[in-house]
């Protein structure tokens, strides 16, 4: 990248240059006339032999413009200009002036190079204000990517909000601008992603690109070089877009999303007879890889059927909606999805020749095969090509169900995801691991990284004794012979649970604005929650129900004999009636699906503007705990020993990102579950729980305390923030910047059961608290005012709330990857360039890295002066590296007296084999005639040669 002083003009040059360096053409574009033009100049040249030497005339043109764009919403463009997923062409249909029908392809969404890809910046447009576009980028004359750059120093998201503005003032005038499919933004050192659409832009889903390996690539030339390279760019608009007709939304997909679905594609293809598994933790979008992956497999492999296999337990809802809302409709013109319970229709699907991609059940694929009534049927899948891909595999596949399919399906292969794969220590009954039933992991993206990214929230855990200090907690393994139930279920420690819970419910939840679930250990227990909040909560401040599955003949009933809950059921149709008086509806146990879909739409519907329709709290044995995804749920109280997967599955629910009010999900635990929890992160971090926990009460309260210092030291009460103005903005943007610091850890301390305003009074209080918000909402709103009359301030470059960020991981693929992008074309920049890259290099930390040093400093000063502008970096890179391990064996050889042919075919059977065979370095050496002391010493030094000339000349 270019020094840390560039101007936006100088790193918009920069950036056009980088673009030109990997292919892109410069075409200049001042105005919405001249971007018409050129769009209309590409079409035609594109389709000369359909146009037969007639050009379009105006009439013609502006029906196509009117077909492509007219009134239809971006989201239906979008699909236009992607063709189907069977045809992946962009094509429209037109109208002639002698009334003949005229086809024009837009947009080839199978080879990247039969389009044109080209580049622009400063385009004017006079909308409502006249708005300038920083860099556009162009496929086949259309505008697919727009660039906004804000110069280094400056909060980049008010790029992001400057992309709002120019949505809004000036898309009216330039339509094609409605072609536009993904923003970036960046300000040289920090760069995202993001889609666009019909609806509201939300800063949340601004995504990192990364390496396969997680690693960001936030460097703008890092960026250039890998998203917008032409087959990247290409295959993100063509193959890693999901549409989703619910919402109706374009949705594009994140990095890890995309190799983990290249991944599968790859073993599918080079590895037929093997299986994989996907890695990627709870709340990533498993659901949208997944699919995208059944898509292509189909598409680009010999499969005749690709069948996405679930637990029927995670048939909920949501999960039926997101199934219908991705996958494309049958040619019948029905959803692929068959929910029924009809084992025939499962079958019907599989004998028919339409529809290569099927969703069902294990259940009802199990069914199926062991059916004798469709032996027929199915008897030819036992050597068909099948690809089965299994979500939630942790749980679904494992038992006799699976080994039935596995049995009859044998030329099959299997991909499964799950967030929380099954290892040695929290293997079930059936002693089988994921990775027994998988073999080979093919891409994992963990807590850690979804986290870090920004992709889903760290967890906030409070235990708190609900025991007499004097008593030790206990736990039902510790105290065999005590009766632990009479301990739990005791109504005295009940009682005390729920008062907690009605004395900080509304703190904990932002008012409310947040919801929660609380899990307990069994349905008893779940009812009698429910009866304690019903009697301390008699006028409901807190709308409380419970849901719960039950068994037909209950252990425990000779116990409840004569109550009005002899079984779980009956306690169930109780709470039921109240829920029907309480929302003004009509369900029974009868009709638990109903029950259920309403429980769960009011749990994701949870708002503000509607409180008497909301569930406040839910409390659950084990519904709800896997599979639930809902943004407005923050909490989980619990009340049961968790373990393992069931752990992070019920923890997880909480950590979905919402807004940034909501800074982590909440555990509020009753039990001593915290040997547990550490063990499950432990095991579910892969080694690295960084990022799983947010900081303690302890941190943080430190932490807060330092920044109301800083606050008052700017402004010592709220009078004297008025007095700023007189001062100039200097002065009011150090407050800006001190009360935002106090607001962000404010918004994570205060869910805490220790955070009491006391603690900090009488230096700081909530009262002048929001005095201080109210003077911070008052600057936001004079520099908002002050932006639409074009002044200069330095509180312009100002994100009033924006999140703290992490830095790129430099190792080997991030300096490969700007090695790879160094711009040939001009000297100046070349040199600049390089030397960046040497910097980098100077600071290694990453050993891998550091072993490269040498050999990557001798490329950057020795080949790269010598290059032409077209030619290609990173095949010069490799063939350096070839040769430089050439030499350097070569050398070898000649130094010991060695043959060239004997030291490669050690490195190859080390590399195979992971170790060198010591019997034949022996023979070799004593046919040279070494005595026996020169031997050991000639063997030890070609094993250390041998184990790292590898890794030492090799890129990965």
């Amino acid at each position: 990248m270019a020094s840390g002083h560039q101007s936006e003009a100088e790193l918009e040059n920069h950036l056009i240059r980088k673009l030109q360096s990997i292919g892109y053409h410069y075409v200049e574009i001042p105005d919405v006339a001249t971007l018409n033009a050129h769009f209309r100049e590409v079409l035609s040249e594109r389709n000369r032999e359909r146009l037969n030497g007639t050009p379009l005339s105006d009439r013609e043109f502006q029906a196509v413009l009117n077909d492509l764009i007219g009134a239809r919403t971006h989201y239906q463009v979008a699909q236009i200009l992607r063709g189907s997923v069977v045809q992946p062409t962009g094509k429209i249909n037109i109208k002639r002036d002698d009334d003949s029908s005229l086809y024009l392809e837009i947009f080839d969404g199978k080879q990247f190079d039969h389009n044109i890809f080209e580049v622009s910046h400063q385009m004017t447009v006079a909308g409502r204000h006249e708005d300038r576009y920083d860099v556009l980028i162009l496929i086949n004359g259309m505008p697919i990517a727009q660039i906004e750059l804000k110069r280094q120093g400056v909060e980049f998201t008010q790029a992001f909000n400057q992309i709002i503005r120019y949505r809004a003032e000036s898309y009216a005038e330039a339509k094609l601008m409605r072609l536009v499919q993904v923003f970036v933004i960046s300000n040289g050192n920090e760069t995202r992603y993001f889609a666009n659409g019909d609806g509201e832009l939300n800063s949340n889903f601004m995504f990192y690109w990364t390496d396969e390996h997680n690693n960001w690539l936030n460097d703008l030339d890092a960026f250039t070089t890998t998203f917008l390279s032409k087959p990247r760019l290409h295959s993100l608009i063509a193959k890693y877009t999901v549409f989703d007709s619910s919402d109706h939304k374009m949705l594009l997909m994140r990095p890890y999303q995309i190799y983990a679905t290249e991944a599968i594609i790859k073993q599918a293809k080079e590895h037929p007879n093997e299986n994989g598994y996907v890695w990627h933790t709870t709340g990533s979008g498993k659901t949208i890889t997944s699919f995208k992956a059944s898509q292509l497999l189909l598409q680009e492999t010999d499969a005749e059927k690709v069948i996405f296999m679930i637990d029927r337990a995670d048939l909920d809802i949501q999960t039926v909606k997101n199934f219908s809302a991705y996958l494309p409709e049958t040619t019948g013109g029905q959803s692929a999805l068959d929910r029924t319970d009809n084992t025939a229709a499962l079958v019907k699907q599989l004998a028919s020749h339409d529809n290569g991609l099927i969703v069902t059940t294990i259940q009802k694929m199990n069914n199926a095969v062991s059916n004798d009534r469709y032996k027929n049927v199915l008897t030819p899948y036992h050597d068909r090509k099948v690809i089965f891909i299994e979500d939630e595999s942790h749980r679904s596949q494992m038992g006799e169900m699976r080994k039935n399919v596995n049995h009859w399906f044998k030329n099959a292969q299997h991909f499964g995801f799950t967030g929380t794969p099954i290892f040695q220590q929290n293997m079930g009954p059936d002693g089988r691991t994921t990775e027994d039933l998988y073999q080979n992991r093919l891409h994992q993206y963990l807590i850690r990284d979804a986290v870090r990214d920004g992709n889903v929230l760290g967890f906030t855990i409070q235990y708190l004794s609900t025991f007499e200090e004097t008593q030790r907690e206990i736990t039902d393994e510790q105290v065999p012979g005590i009766n632990t139930q009479e301990v739990y279920e005791s109504e005295e420690r009940m009682t005390k649970i729920v008062e907690h819970i009605l004395l900080n419910h509304s703190h904990i939840t932002k008012k409310k604005h947040y919801n929660a679930i609380f899990t307990v250990a069994n349905t008893r227990m779940a009812l009698k929650y429910y009866q304690l909040f019903k009697k301390l909560d008699p006028n409901h401040h807190l709308r409380v129900t419970t849901i719960f599955t039950w068994a037909a003949n209950e252990d425990d009933n000779e116990e409840h004999q004569k109550q009005d809950d002899v079984t779980s059921r009956m306690g169930l149709d109780s709470v039921v009636e109240d829920y029907n008086q309480m929302y003004g509806t009509d369900f029974s146990t009868d009709k638990f699906k109903d029950y259920f879909a309403d429980v769960s739409k009011r749990m994701r519907d949870h708002n503000d503007q509607t409180p008497t329709d909301n569930i406040d709290i839910l409390i659950v044995v084990n519904m709800f705990l896997t599979g639930f995804d809902s943004k407005r749920l923050s909490t989980l109280y619990v009340d049961k020993n968790l373990q393992w997967h069931g752990l992070i599955q019920a923890f997880s629910r909480t950590n979905r990102v919402e807004g940034k009010q909501k800074t982590s999900g909440n555990i509020i635990a009753y039990r001593n579950i915290k040997e547990k929890t550490d063990e499950a992160v432990a095991l579910f971090s892969d080694g690295d729980s960084s990022g799983f926990l947010a900081p303690s009460y302890d941190e943080l309260k430190g932490e807060f305390a330092d920044k109301i210092g800083q606050l008052l030291t700017v402004t010592p009460d709220v009078q004297s923030v008025d007095e700023l103005y007189n001062r100039g903005d200097n002065a009011l943007y150090e407050f800006v910047m001190a009360f935002r610091a106090v607001m962000r850890v404010y918004n994570r301390i205060r869910v805490y059961d220790d955070f009491e305003w006391s603690q900090y009074e009488p230096q700081f209080s909530e009262q002048l608290m929001e005095a201080f918000r109210g003077k911070y909402y008052t600057a936001y709103q004079n520099v908002s005012q002050r932006q639409e009359h074009e002044n200069v301030s330095i509180l312009d470059d100002v994100d009033f709330d924006i999140s703290l960020l992490e830095t790129d991981t430099i190792n080997v693929d991030y300096i490969v990857n700007l090695i790879s992008g160094i711009d040939l074309m001009s000297t100046t920049e070349r040199k600049h360039d390089i030397q960046k890259i040497e910097h980098l290099l100077d600071n290694a930390t990453n050993d891998q890295l550091k072993s490269k040093v040498e050999l990557l400093e001798r490329f950057l000063n020795e080949v790269i002066p010598a290059l032409d502008a077209d030619d290609d970096i990173g095949m010069s890179l490799s063939n350096f590296m070839a040769e430089s391990q050439r030499a350097a064996i070569k050398g070898f050889s000649k130094e010991h007296h060695l043959s060239e042919d004997f030291l490669n075919e050690t490195i190859a059977d080390y590399n195979f084999y992971g170790e060198t065979k010591d019997k034949e370095i022996y023979e070799h050496l004593s046919d040279h005639g070494m005595d026996f002391r020169r031997k050991r010493q000639a063997k030890r030094e070609i094993k250390e040669f041998v184990s790292t000339i590898d890794r030492k000349y090799s890129l990965s």
